[in-house]
């Protein structure tokens, strides 16, 4: 049984979708809706058949007005860490859509935040959530010889300008890497272990004089534990293939997962085609299980799993891979 809380959700684009659907699974309310845009607040109104619900276009605002007990942010990557500051300062809880922040300064910030709040921080890393992720970290738990990890997706010149925050680095963060990528990043390090070097390269291959951040990233990974991974993200293919997770054990048995898939040995040992999901595909379906879960530690008082030291993880990553340039750095 969870607390009913009264919760508001900063951003009402593709993603939002997820988290109201999320938020009444968990039997939450959802008191306050903000975009910049209106039209969308009351799609999402409509969408969902939810009522008494304010509007507004200005998160600050909203805050300050509505006191709400949680607040999931769903907007443009750079305003995930000062949204998510403002509320912890009200202590106010956070549940935060990927990237938790774009640069060190945003984490440094934000530590100190989490610090002082009474409130939780959540990052919503879904893909930890679903049923064949969880079986491969079991499987895999201190038995990791080394992996490999990618996603080879493909994103044209009219996604970009759909938005304008997207392929910049002062408001998007980065590229294939902090947007697309990161999820799949994010469980590589969860299962082979958190890295302490990386070399890494990144480039634009086929976006020049449409974004300014790479669409194509390769690394090797080095962890403390001397297990390295390698990992590709690439939004230069023709078409988009399923993300994959490839990991050898020291038993020297093998595991490829995708969300939907899960081999032993070459042999398949789960298939979910058909289960459903909100959204993209792509996306999954570990909103709703992430979500309930948050509320239910929230209720507890007891830290959820994926919080602030969590989130930070993946983050470091990038930005290292960020500053590599082909040679080894310190994560």
């Amino acid at each position: 049984m969870t607390t009913p809380y009264r919760v508001a959700v900063i951003g009402c684009g593709a993603i939002c979708g997820n988290h109201i659907s999320a938020i009444l699974n968990a039997g939450q309310s959802v008191c306050a809706l903000c975009d910049i845009l209106p039209e969308r607040t009351q799609k999402m109104i409509e969408k969902y058949a939810l009522e008494n619900v304010s509007v507004y276009t200005d998160y600050q605002t909203l805050l300050d007005n509505e006191k709400p007990d949680a607040v999931h942010i769903c907007t443009p990557h750079y305003l995930h860490a000062p949204i998510a500051i403002a509320a912890l300062d009200k202590n106010i809880h956070v549940m935060c859509e990927k990237p938790l922040c774009i640069s060190s300064k945003q984490l440094s910030e934000l530590r100190s935040a989490v610090k002082s709040s009474r409130a939780q921080l959540g990052v919503c890393h879904q893909n930890r959530y679903e049923t064949n992720m969880i079986r491969l970290k079991e499987l895999a738990q201190g038995k990791v010889a080394g992996g490999f990890g990618s996603v080879v997706w493909h994103r044209d010149a009219d996604y970009y300008n759909s938005a304008d925050w997207r392929g910049t680095w002062e408001q998007e963060g980065g590229g294939v890497m902090i947007n697309q990528a990161l999820h799949t990043l994010d469980l590589m390090q969860w299962i082979c272990g958190f890295p302490t070097h990386v070399t890494a390269h990144t480039s634009n291959d086929s976006l020049k004089g449409v974004i300014e951040v790479e669409d194509t990233a390769s690394a090797v990974f080095e962890c403390e534990n001397g297990v390295s991974f390698n990992f590709f993200a690439t939004n230069a293919a023709t078409a988009s293939l399923p993300v994959q997770i490839q990991i050898k054990l020291n038993t020297g048995d093998m595991i490829d997962a995708q969300n939907k898939q899960f081999c032993f040995n070459h042999e398949l040992i789960s298939s979910q085609k058909d289960s459903p999901v909100v959204g993209k595909s792509v996306w999954g379906d570990g909103h709703k299980a992430l979500i309930l879960d948050f509320y239910k530690h929230v209720s507890a008082n007891t830290p959820f799993p994926i919080g602030f030291d969590e989130g930070e993880k993946v983050i470091r990553l990038i930005l290292a891979m960020y500053r590599s340039n082909g040679e080894r750095v310190a994560i």
